[in-house]
């Protein structure tokens, strides 16, 4: 029996101090998730709808560090906003 794994989303998303959607809902079969923090500031992530924010956030991701979603990832929105400057959040769902 072969298993056959979905192929990656790859996407670049632009981040600085304004809020911005990391990842949309995805109501399909969401495997995981990885978000890179490919900046030189934190990356503030809310696993919601709402702006994220220093003080409404879920976690933070340190500069250069990788934050990988549990075993069973959750599947709604995330949003994300820097402590500073601008960067890219590199992200992968599958």
């Amino acid at each position: 029996m072969t298993i056959v794994r979905p192929a990656g989303t790859l996407a670049n998303v632009a981040t600085s101090t304004t809020s911005a959607t990391i990842f949309a809902a995805n109501t399909g079969n969401v495997r995981g998730r990885i978000v890179w923090n490919d900046s030189a500031a934190i990356l503030y992530l809310a696993f919601a709808t709402s702006a994220a924010s220093a003080t409404n956030a879920s976690v933070s991701v340190a500069a250069g560090a990788t934050y990988t979603f549990s075993d069973t990832p959750y599947n709604g929105q995330v949003t994300g906003v820097l402590a500073s400057g601008t960067g890219t959040a590199r992200t992968t769902e599958y």
